[in-house]
């Protein structure tokens, strides 16, 4: 085949649609047109065509990925599943998440220690739930344990729960009729927020405790 044209395309800048033998064979970025230093006249094979289409759909597939990661930080399984929901290829998919790793855009452990930190900026939350939200999210269990355990470590958990404790009871009315259910509640609040066991426990009966020293007898 002989490549007898290259225009722009009409409705996408950047982009260019390649004539072969006076019939469309295939549009491709600027950047592609480059790369395999594609000319009018020249003669194109099949295995060109088809390393150019490759070229093509990798250069797609990275960016999408790049605007997806423009939007927040990813994991590498919620890159790999968004290809696939756009079809891409495993192969494509594979190979776009190893430039990204290369290139420092697409870090697991970063992504992990970044995620715990925040979430802790907006709310206080325990091992258990952050965790949770780091395995649904794609993030190796390993991995989970290594940033939940460098930035928790520089967190007093349990000084964390007994305030959110604090806090969950001066919006409850207290009476000793009710101390016992208003104890469940607290230790309900308190898993729902993640802590462990432990945690639950003395938090609460530090919080139930200070409550009573405010004037509260329970």
């Amino acid at each position: 085949m002989k490549i007898t044209k290259i225009e722009p395309q009409k409705k996408r800048p950047g982009r260019m649609n390649i004539y072969a033998d006076g019939e469309f064979l295939v549009g491709v970025a600027a950047d592609t047109l480059i790369r395999f230093a594609i000319r009018k006249g020249d003669e194109i094979t099949p295995d060109t065509v088809r390393a150019i289409e490759r070229a093509e759909e990798l250069l797609g597939a990275k960016t999408a990925a790049l605007r997806l990661l423009g939007v927040r930080p990813r994991t590498v399984r919620e890159i790999r599943d968004a290809l696939r929901e756009k079809e891409f290829s495993d192969e494509i998919a594979a190979e776009t998440i190893a430039a990204l790793r290369a290139s420092a855009l697409l870090d697991d452990a970063a992504f992990a220690r970044a995620y715990v930190r925040n979430a802790l900026a907006l709310r206080p939350s325990g091992t258990v739930l952050l965790k949770r939200k780091l395995l649904l999210l794609g993030v190796d269990r390993a991995v989970a344990d290594e940033a939940l355990g460098e930035i928790l470590g520089q967190v007093d958990q349990a000084d964390e729960a007994a305030r959110a404790a604090g806090k969950f009871l001066s919006r409850k009315p207290r009476s000793p009729a009710t101390e016992s259910r208003l104890r469940q509640q607290l230790i309900q609040f308190l898993m729902r927020r993640g802590y462990t066991w432990d945690i639950v426990q003395e938090a609460s009966r530090r919080a139930m405790k200070g409550a009573a020293g405010e004037g509260e007898e329970f």
